[in-house]
């Protein structure tokens, strides 16, 4: 048994002294009781004369009073790694990736094991990946800046006392950068205010010990160009307090440019959706408006036979004149709500009783659906909450979904009918169209959805994914499936403050 530890212990140093790094051994008190030939490199001194002396020779006093908590921790049974600067023969302090690993015997902490390796070639490879990535890095100096925050400085000034260390070409080009001049210079003056946030953020969740960070802000070019960016921070791990920053910066102006455009695509869809269904729904509103255009026509005529009289009947005259006003109004409303879906553009979410929005929908459909002989009841749930949402949005996904059944219905045997429905639900409010026409082919079910897909020769494949999107958009959701009478039936719903 002596032997074969014998043997093993002879393999240990072979093998540890042709490792290019520095490994040692320290008891409890921190003295060293082993060390591998690369401290001949790096101390100029043989493992012998190292062996026995205490680790405060090896760093120095100032050194390793900074190794204070690691050491603790090490002795506690952790694995501990940092990166520090290790004192070399040539006088100078290298930067160096540390390892501490703890060994736990019968009694206890006997000790630790050190690995020291020299960061200095990993630099270098560090520096070449550094340049030659698309992405652009930023190297940042916290110091000045968290001791500001510390005082409670505004975000303001702790950022003009944030500098800027280094960056790679990518930044350069992306941000405008000149070497000479933005090398040590504060980044304030390229954080504008609208970003001063996404600062704070990084910094507390630093102070959380998270090790990276990311937001979505803006920045400032060098020629005071707003640029929208990706930023990705990290939070190296360093001896003692974290005083340093890495960012990286991704461009994001191609991308919200193309959610822009896709925004207005949209937009454009849904208006086109509008206009076509107003289209269908011209004899309907027509003889909407001539209801109230008759009715004031009618009590006009009415005020003037009264006023004709031996005798004018004043009181007549007040009672006609009055239903002329009100009957006015009510074609106003009519051409405001039209007018309403025919507009371009975005428009107020306010709230919104659902049952009134339900039965003005449906009189507004009301003489395409008597067209085609169609039924229409409504079945709404008393005391519904309010919804937040685009009174003409959820009009328009209401008259495509029944303008929908009814052209579903059309030429069938039996009489059609529509049936609405309200009732309150977990997320808010549902709203359900049922029909009694042919049903859902069970292998389109999947496509309804789909822009531009249709079973009408002549439509345009638009109104459900309209739907859909707006829908969705309130943050609610649509479904279609198959309903007892054999139809189609069609819900949606639409999250109501009061049940969030």
């Amino acid at each position: 048994m002596a032997a074969t530890q014998q043997l093993s212990s002879v393999d240990l140093k072979t093998i540890t002294d042709v490792i290019p790094a520095l490994v040692s051994f320290f008891d409890a008190g921190h003295v060293c009781r082993f060390a591998n030939n690369y401290h001949r490199h790096w101390y100029g001194r043989t493992p012998e004369e190292l062996i026995g002396r205490h680790m405060s020779d090896f760093l120095g006093p100032d050194g390793y009073a900074k190794r204070a908590p690691y050491l603790a921790r090490v002795a506690a049974g952790e694995l501990v790694a940092f990166d520090a600067k290790v004192p070399h023969l040539d006088g100078t302090a290298r930067d160096a990736s540390i390892r501490y690993v703890p060994r736990i015997g019968s009694g206890g902490f006997e000790g630790f094991y050190v690995l020291v390796f020299d960061t200095a070639v990993h630099q270098h490879r560090f520096r070449s990946v550094f340049e030659g990535t698309a992405v652009a890095f930023w190297e940042l100096d916290l110091a000045d800046g968290l001791a500001l925050r510390e005082a409670g400085a505004p975000t303001r000034d702790i950022l003009a006392a944030t500098r800027l260390v280094d960056f790679n070409a990518k930044a350069a080009s992306l941000l405008g950068l000149d070497r000479e001049r933005a090398v040590g210079q504060a980044i304030g003056q390229w954080w504008p205010t609208a970003a001063e946030g996404a600062f704070t953020e990084a910094l507390a969740a630093m102070d959380r010990g998270e090790q990276s960070f990311e937001a979505q802000t803006v920045l400032l070019r060098a020629s005071g160009e707003p640029l929208d960016v990706l930023l990705s921070c990290a939070f190296p791990p360093t001896e003692g307090p974290r005083s340093s920053m890495a960012l990286g910066i991704v461009d994001l102006s191609d991308r919200i440019a193309r959610e822009a455009a896709l925004a207005e695509l949209r937009s454009e869809l849904a208006y086109a959706a509008r206009i076509a269904t107003l289209g269908e729904l011209t004899a309907s509103i027509a003889h909407e408006v001539n209801q109230p255009l008759g009715a004031v026509v009618n009590n006009g005529n009415a005020a003037l036979r009264w006023l004709n009289r031996p005798e004018p009947a004043i009181d007549e005259v007040r009672h006609s004149l009055e239903r002329v006003v009100s009957e006015a109004k009510r074609a106003a409303d009519i051409i405001a709500r039209t007018r309403a879906l025919a507009m371009k553009g975005e428009g107020e979410r306010v709230p919104i009783e659902p049952g009134p929005l339900a039965r003005e929908t449906a009189a507004l459909v009301e003489r395409e659906l008597a067209a085609h002989g169609c039924e229409l009841t409504l079945d709404i749930e008393d005391s519904l909450p309010e919804i937040h949402a685009d009174r003409v949005q959820i009009q328009q996904v209401f008259v495509n979904l029944l303008v929908n059944a009814t052209q579903a219905m059309k030429g069938q045997d039996r009489a059609p009918r529509i049936a609405v429905t309200l009732r309150r639900c977990p997320a808010g409010v549902e709203f359900m169209v049922e029909d009694n026409g042919p049903g859902l082919p069970p292998e389109k079910a999947d496509q309804l959805f789909n822009a531009f897909y249709t079973t009408k020769a002549t439509g345009m494949g638009i109104g459900l994914s309209v739907s859909k999107t707006i829908v969705e958009a309130h943050g609610g959701a649509i479904a279609a499936e198959p309903a007892a009478s054999g139809g189609a039936r069609f819900r949606f719903h639409i999250p109501s403050p009061s049940q969030e």
